[in-house]
């Protein structure tokens, strides 16, 4: 039976890290096959990706194409596993660079344009707060994307997709474990669509 792929993403501070942990460990112990991942992976395309999220000099249009590389590297494999009956869950993807790329001015067309490759999540999760919460949460502001009035673009580029595409949001401004929770149920309603049983 084919797998699923998961994805979580929203802003900085969102909690994509944290759930997507969660929800791998509450699933592996339901029995199920799970494989957590996340992006920019560790890869070598990757780490290259971490070095530039520091570098305020650099044209978003190259964080764009190295973003783009490392997913189609990460969807070959995010693709093998779900086609081997995995639950793939990953710490952002594709729908991140859609939001972060068009915040720092690039036009979405092209950001899909040369995202073409990548392996696109079957069940997309939007992690929903406000970037004065998401900041408070960040005890050291690490990339050159942890701005206040950034965030605040981002945000509104990410509920508009998500309404556009019909991807669930949930508020994640709400303690852990009832955002946990949450999560947890909707995906549990969306393997009970597909025939597994949790």
């Amino acid at each position: 039976m084919r797998g699923l792929y998961i994805s979580l993403d929203g802003i900085d501070g969102a909690g994509s890290t944290t759930h997507t942990k969660l929800l791998a460990e509450w699933l592996t112990l339901r029995g199920l096959k799970v494989f957590a991942t996340k992006e920019p992976t560790n890869g070598r395309i990757g780490s290259l990706i971490r070095d530039y999220l520091r570098d305020e000099a650099t044209h978003p249009a190259v964080d764009a194409l190295l973003f783009a590389a490392d997913r189609v590297e990460h969807s070959v494999l995010i693709k093998r596993l779900v086609e081997e009956g995995f639950i793939v869950i990953s710490d952002r993807s594709i729908i991140s660079s859609l939001a972060y790329q068009q915040a720092q001015g690039l036009e979405l067309e092209w950001l899909i344009e040369i995202n073409r490759y990548a392996f696109k999540p079957d069940f997309p999760i939007i992690l929903d707060l406000s970037p004065s919460l998401s900041l408070s949460r960040k005890r050291i502001l690490q990339d050159k994307f942890e701005k206040q009035s950034f965030l605040e673009c981002v945000r509104r580029l990410l509920l508009d997709l998500a309404s556009k595409n019909g991807w669930l949001v949930v508020d994640s401004s709400r303690p852990l474990e009832v955002v946990a929770s949450d999560i947890r149920k909707h995906v549990v309603e969306e393997l009970k669509r597909r025939g597994v049983c949790v």
